[in-house]
């Protein structure tokens, strides 16, 4: 029976088809890529029902009985919760494959967040930062509905940082230059799979649907703010997507 130590199945799998999509066809892949890549992979499996849950909350809190600060903290719960969940379990694997692999550096910030992305960095600083500008133009029109965006951007700030601290600060888990590599695309994967902050800014929309038929305070400016959070966080998707890894053992050989 497979120890709790060891990749399973799955990950294996899961890892030999990441690599291939990125240029490197191997059999077994290492056990340290397995852990560290399957697990990340296999989190993802959970997205089609989360899909599914995420379009019955929106069915939900555009129904005019739910308060307008409830909408706000409901939708930042599913947003932030469901990658935790899956961040938990990546985790657990993480700890597991730095026991394998020597103690390596802790990289500087800017080497770090080059490896993340730029075009992700910047879409969660104008996630918060444009989140922080509406929800304070919104206190001048309704305290409560304000209140409710301040603590779902709380929510979702706190969930964020969850994430990009131990992106941006962990050690390298590498034995070789193969992993190495992998280090670092896996801390671009992290941060656009886990910490997803621009699906927040659909919290601007919401204050749409709560003033409806009217428009909302600086209506522009909201849905510039969406575009742009958006806009950044696909392209630091379609950039890092499928880039080819650097020639290396990544695991024992196909064929």
């Amino acid at each position: 029976m497979r120890g709790t130590d060891q990749p399973t199945v799955a990950e294996v799998t899961l890892t030999r088809t990441w690599l291939a999509r990125r240029g490197i066809k191997v059999q077994w892949p290492t056990r340290l890529l397995a852990l560290r890549v399957g697990s990340r992979e296999q989190a993802q499996r959970t997205n089609a029902v989360y899909g599914i849950f995420v379009g019955l909350v929106w069915a939900v809190i555009v129904l005019p009985p739910v308060p307008v600060p409830a909408k706000f903290v409901l939708v930042s719960v599913v947003f932030t919760g469901h990658p935790m969940l899956q961040w938990r379990r990546v985790r657990a694997r993480e700890r597991l494959a730095a026991r394998l692999a020597p103690p390596g550096p802790r990289l500087p910030w800017r080497v770090a967040a080059a490896q993340v992305g730029w075009w992700n960095v910047t879409s969660v600083l104008i996630t918060y930062g444009g989140g922080v500008v509406l929800c304070a133009a919104r206190f001048a029109t309704s305290p409560p509905a304000a209140a409710g965006w301040a603590v779902a951007l709380a929510l979702g700030a706190a969930g964020t940082v969850l994430v990009l601290g131990p992106v941006l600060r962990n050690p390298v888990i590498a034995e070789d230059e193969a992993s190495l590599a992998v280090d670092a695309a896996l801390r671009a994967y992290d941060a656009l799979v886990f910490a997803p902050a621009a699906v927040l800014t659909l919290l601007a929309w919401i204050d749409l649907d709560a003033t409806w038929p009217a428009m909302p305070p600086w209506f522009p400016v909201r849905v510039a703010y969406i575009v742009l959070a958006v806009g950044t966080l696909l392209a630091g998707r379609f950039s890092r997507r499928y880039r080819t890894l650097p020639p290396g053992t990544y695991g024992t050989a196909a064929g």
